[in-house]
């Protein structure tokens, strides 16, 4: 763990260190899609460079959120999906995607964006349901 705020709970603390991480959120957030390789993974979130990109997949892998699997070929492959643990970054993402939403309702001029809980959230994430 990187930082400590002793008035907060070791839980909330280890969700962050993983959240805190840049593009952490956006691929756990893409593999809820399901099981993607490595080049789907880079295709689907812009911007993120090959070399960030594994580095954030190996410590995602190390801290249990996701699993990487060799796909025997003809070809050969990897894949990488989440473990139940990444998993239960669904409702996280909902309310945050939900927060987002009020945040930019907030901003002058900002959006009149309705808040609702998960799907219409989720939408706003990157349009993928979270029912």
């Amino acid at each position: 763990m990187r930082g400590r705020c002793e008035h907060l709970c070791e839980a909330f603390q280890a969700a962050m260190d993983v959240l805190s991480r840049p593009w952490s959120g956006l691929l756990i957030a893409t593999l809820e899609e399901g099981p993607l390789r490595f080049t789907e993974l880079s295709d689907r979130v812009q911007g993120i460079g090959d070399r960030m990109l594994s580095l954030r997949l190996k410590e995602l892998e190390a801290q249990g959120v996701l699993v990487r699997t060799a796909v025997v070929g003809p070809p050969s492959r990897v894949e990488y999906a989440l473990t139940p643990a990444g998993h239960g970054f669904r409702p996280v993402m909902a309310a945050v995607a939900s927060w987002g939403a009020a945040l930019r309702a907030a901003e002058p001029g900002g959006a009149d964006t309705a808040l609702s809980y998960p799907s219409e959230s989720a939408r706003a994430v990157g349009s993928h349901s979270v029912d």
